[in-house]
């Protein structure tokens, strides 16, 4: 067993509080039995009250010590050796291409394109996956692999805290160079369903995104499904930092959703998984779940070892029998049992 550890050792200091129950308890045994013979002589004691004895005082004393102690330790959280954890999971991999380009700063969606994809991620997503693996690509003039794919959602989510519009190292929509990247990005497991994920706007500029989705579906059988933020009518304006709209030669610029291009990205799989949200409210963990049920998979058993796991368990699991032994003792003498006697012998009695 490796060296142990506790999460914090400031705990030790009830130690002092146990001692003093012990103490208090002690004291007490004691004055109670000094009392009995400052009430009455020995021989008058022995006739109205059965003789006093220190066994089972003491035993209840050192239960309620004993549980103090458990408790103690188990505040302490003793960490010592490894776990391993043993799950199952769908073999389900699971790649979101969040488009972070200054289009996605309007604010046809409340608060904004990008801000209303990232709480879906977060929110809607992230529960609805039950074990699947995730990873993200965020992407503008070019992609980048934000987050590889994992099962630890905690390492995902602050990925996706940091996502803004400086995510990309350069401005633009290229969405076809997303896609591609995607396809560099699962690895070579043949048991593993796969998934791309693609939440944009649509405003491409000559990515070629139509052909990387079929290269994808055609090389891997990795098929894209897309969702289509904002409005593709109207358009809507892009704010600044400064409380004004962003300009180009000195008129405001508005931009549109493209949904056709995106409708045919999810037609070059054979899912053909489109999604024109628009400007309206949507579940991307319901839209999630029904997808999956779309797909074939397998289920997968993992093992997932933990260095020094928490060993509390143990040591709550003493402080409980010793509460449970002392409630089925008590402080006075044995119970004796009760004589009935017989009509004839109480008439001779």
């Amino acid at each position: 067993m490796s060296a142990v550890h506790f999460d914090d050792l400031r705990y030790l200091h009830l130690l002092w509080v146990v001692l003093l129950v012990g103490l208090a308890g002690g004291w007490a045994i004691w004055q109670r039995r000094q009392a009995l013979r400052r009430f009455a002589s020995s021989g008058l004691l022995a006739k109205i009250a059965p003789r006093p004895t220190w066994t089972r005082p003491i035993a209840r004393l050192a239960l309620m010590v004993t549980c103090l102690v458990a408790l103690v330790a188990a505040i302490l959280h003793p960490r010592w050796g490894e776990a391993e954890e043993r799950f199952t999971t769908r073999a389900i991999d699971v790649l979101v291409l969040l488009d972070v380009s200054r289009s996605m700063l309007a604010t046809d969606l409340i608060p904004n394109r990008l801000e209303r994809a990232r709480l879906s991620i977060r929110d809607d997503l992230l529960p609805a996956l039950g074990g699947d693996r995730i990873g993200l690509i965020t992407f503008a003039g070019t992609p980048t692999l934000s987050c590889p794919l994992t099962n630890d959602y905690g390492f995902f989510r602050l990925a996706l805290e940091d996502v803004t519009t400086r995510s990309a190292a350069r401005g633009g929509t290229l969405i076809g160079d997303a896609i591609r990247l995607a396809q560099l990005s699962f690895d070579d497991a043949v048991d593993t369903s796969r998934l791309v994920v693609l939440i944009t706007d649509g405003e491409d500029q000559k990515s070629f995104p139509v052909e990387a989705a079929k290269a994808l579906w055609e090389d891997r059988q990795v098929p894209v499904v897309t969702l289509a933020l904002g409005d593709e009518r109207e358009g809507a304006r892009i704010p600044t930092a400064d409380g004004d709209y962003q300009r180009y030669d000195g008129r405001i610029v508005w931009t549109r959703a493209n949904f056709d291009d995106l409708r045919r990205v999810a037609a070059a799989s054979g899912l053909n998984a489109f999604l024109g949200v628009g400007t309206r409210d949507f579940d991307l963990g319901e839209i999630y779940r029904q997808i999956v049920n779309s797909l074939e998979f397998q289920q997968r058993t993992e093992v997932e070892k933990t260095q020094q796991p928490s060993r509390y368990h143990p040591f709550a699991v003493i402080a409980l029998l010793a509460l449970l032994i002392d409630s089925f003792l008590r402080d006075g003498p044995p119970r004796r049992a009760t004589i009935r006697l017989t009509e004839q012998q109480e008439a001779a009695a």
